[in-house]
């Protein structure tokens, strides 16, 4: 038996603030270390294993050729912190240079696969460590500093569905750096278009 929108969105909202209370123990317990979000990371991979509840025709994708082919809907309610967690739609094709995100960043697919390439900048150059297909339960888990690219799969103008969490909202995401080949940096301007997705 099919859930009404109405029961759809009250089991997310439930489920939802259930993840977001453990990730504030998890946080009070471990801090901020790699441990720290790779156990955030198991807690919001849970949100995968009900795509329906997140898969659903209220969240629209954006136009070909719009907002960087993204659309980010916001799913958690305030809770004094500027912690974000969002489900997103992105168009096939779409890329981002490598880049950080100075602040930390989880992200664990839905529907249709993303692959997130890895790197490390240092003294000794900037290179390729690590390539993850981030699909359906399958989630990354980035520090601040760490430097990742995505390069979204499929055909057509179908989305590939993600649940995406970070430590600030992604429009106060100001001070991000992007880097080319040699490991020059530049800033990497946030992408805004953001939504809300508990009362749409």
């Amino acid at each position: 038996m099919s859930m009404t929108l109405a029961e759809i969105k009250t089991k997310r909202q439930g489920l939802v603030d259930e993840v977001m209370n453990k990730v504030t123990q998890i946080e009070k317990k471990h801090g901020v270390s790699r441990q720290a979000l790779n156990l955030m990371k198991d807690e919001v991979s849970m949100l995968a294993k009900y795509p329906e509840l997140f898969v659903t025709s209220e969240f629209e994708p954006v136009q070909r050729g719009t907002f960087k082919d993204f659309v980010a809907y916001r799913l958690n309610k305030e809770d004094g912190t500027e912690r974000a967690l969002y489900v997103s739609l992105a168009l096939p094709g779409k890329t981002s240079p490598p880049h950080n995100h100075k602040n930390w960043a989880i992200l664990v697919g839905l529907d249709g696969v993303e692959i997130n390439k890895l790197y490390k900048a240092d003294e000794a150059g900037f290179k390729q460590i690590d390539e993850i297909s981030v699909g359906p339960g399958v989630g990354v888990a980035l520090t601040g500093e760490d430097i990742h690219s995505i390069h979204v799969q499929g055909n057509g103008d179908v989305p590939v569905w993600q649940i995406r969490f970070y430590e600030r909202a992604l429009e106060l995401q100001t001070d991000r750096e992007q880097f080319d080949e040699s490991g020059k940096t530049e800033h990497f301007p946030p992408n805004k278009n953001t939504k809300d997705g508990i009362n749409n």
